[in-house]
């Protein structure tokens, strides 16, 4: 049994906070969400880190370094093309 990979976003509304920095001279958190998502096996395995080497006997693999969001254009998603969005 392998374990399940998950992607973890917060989002952060910062509009509320800016809107009652200017409005009320008031300064409150940001309210936010926390949102996961589990990997399907096939995007586990686009994940899957490589051996690159060893050291001293032991393997050494790939690292995560670097991770962002990229917004595709809504018609290019299979949700844009059914609802429109």
């Amino acid at each position: 049994m392998s374990n399940a990979l998950k992607v973890t976003f917060m989002l952060r509304d910062t509009h509320e906070t800016y809107v009652r920095l200017v409005n009320e001279g008031e300064t409150v958190p940001h309210k936010r969400r926390v949102v996961t998502i589990t990997l399907t096996p096939e995007q586990m395995g686009l994940l899957r880190h490589r051996r690159v080497g060893s050291d001293k006997g032991q393997p050494v693999y790939e690292e995560i370094t670097e991770c962002w969001i990229e917004n595709e254009p809504f018609a290019a998603t299979a949700r844009g093309r059914e609802t429109g969005e």
